[in-house]
């Protein structure tokens, strides 16, 4: 009979992908490594278990690559709204999304601004080498001293070729940032944080997201919180992957990311490896240390306003390298939220810089001892009343 109430009433999930793990299965007695897992992703990614997140990673509709397909239309926004609604939420409001794209705006501004500025602090330094370097390989020419003279032309060319990497990489940036001025937030954001966007802006309830440290970049984890066995699910990916599927068109690729070395990470945090901005990269505005964040985690519920209105409560932990943990918690407060995420972003990566490949060579290594070379022969000559 047809409403019977004997029929079970099906498990509450968002209707996204097939209804049933096993749909539409194909032989694979015959298949390569290669395209097993593929199936296997595919046939995961589809199972209600996955709901959204899985609709978002490997649907040939998925707003990530629908929107590189056609950029005109701001297709994130979209699914975020058709989310909310099918979650049983309201469409996200005007002014959620106004704070997000108020804050996104200013600190893609200073994260811009900052990075020039380090440039022209460091083109600087250059210049004034290159003043000091001139005089000293015209006394050492007058001098008839060959082989010192020859020394200070290779300095100079250095010094001048470096300048001109910092010249063009302060282009760049001031170029790639007037390509994002009026862009919004939910443009701005990475794959991975998009998806976390949608867990704080109270779209996709029931899931958490960590953040992790890894030898390839940031690595993303998504779950749901407290689900039923057969609606357990979770998936590893980092930014590059996700970079690598939805611009670069490369088939999944996940779980290629190396776990950082244990041994550096603990003698890092013992204060054994030192990091000092000048030896890493100086166009990065967070420097490695022992209150770094090494793993960001995130939930959300829904709670009750005491005018009977419903909001979104996060909930951030960020694992610091010593040990701490620090824990925070946002209601509708979309750009705090943004700031919390994209910190501990910058935070992680210059971490993981770091540690995977140590001090990295950058222009400016050479000035410090340089300096010291120059003062030496300053010295020499001052005393001479040669200059």
């Amino acid at each position: 009979m047809e409403g019977s109430s004997d029929s079970k009433k099906a498990p509450s999930y968002p209707s996204f992908g097939p209804a049933c793990d096993h749909c539409n299965k194909p032989d694979t007695s015959n298949m390569t490594w290669a395209d097993g897992m593929k199936n296997f992703f595919s046939t995961y990614y589809a199972s209600p278990r996955m709901g959204p997140i899985g609709y978002i990673l490997d649907s040939p509709y998925s707003p990530l690559r629908v929107v590189r397909e056609i950029p005109s239309r701001n297709w994130r926004d979209a699914f975020e709204d058709l989310l909310a609604l099918d979650t049983g939420g309201q469409m996200i409001s005007d002014a959620h999304r106004k704070a997000e794209d108020t804050y996104a705006a200013q600190y893609v501004y200073d994260d811009a601004n900052a990075s020039i500025a380090a440039s022209n602090t460091y083109i600087r330094k250059h210049q004034k080498l290159n003043n000091r370097v001139a005089q000293l390989a015209e006394v050492a020419a007058r001098n008839d001293e060959k082989d010192k003279a020859a020394f200070y032309d290779k300095m100079r060319s250095i010094s001048e070729k470096a300048m001109d990497v910092l010249a063009a990489h302060a282009k760049d940036v001031k170029s790639n940032y007037e390509k994002e001025i009026g862009k919004s937030a939910s443009s701005l954001r990475s794959h991975g944080h998009w998806i976390v966007s949608l867990m704080t802006s109270g779209a996709l309830p029931g899931w958490y997201w960590r953040e992790y440290i890894s030898a390839d970049g940031a690595l993303m984890e998504f779950g749901r919180l407290n689900a039923p066995s057969e609606l357990r699910a979770n998936v590893q990916i980092t930014e590059k992957e996700l970079s690598q599927h939805f611009v670069d068109e490369q088939p999944h690729n996940f779980g290629t990311a190396l776990p950082i070395p244990r041994d550096r990470l603990l003698a890092f945090s013992q204060g054994l490896l030192e990091a000092p901005k000048s030896k890493i990269d100086p166009f990065k505005s967070f420097d490695p240390s022992t209150s770094s964040v090494l793993m960001q985690a995130g939930s959300t519920e829904s709670v009750k306003r005491p005018d009977g209105s419903t909001a979104t409560k996060v909930y951030i932990r960020n694992e610091l390298v010593n040990g701490n943990s620090v824990e925070t918690d946002y209601t509708q407060e979309p750009g705090e939220i943004i700031k919390e995420i994209w910190n501990a972003r910058k935070s992680i990566e210059c971490l993981g810089d770091f540690l995977v490949a140590g001090p990295q060579q950058d222009p400016s290594d050479m000035l410090d001892e340089v300096d010291q070379i120059i003062d030496q022969d300053f010295a020499g000559y001052e005393d001479e009343s040669r200059l």
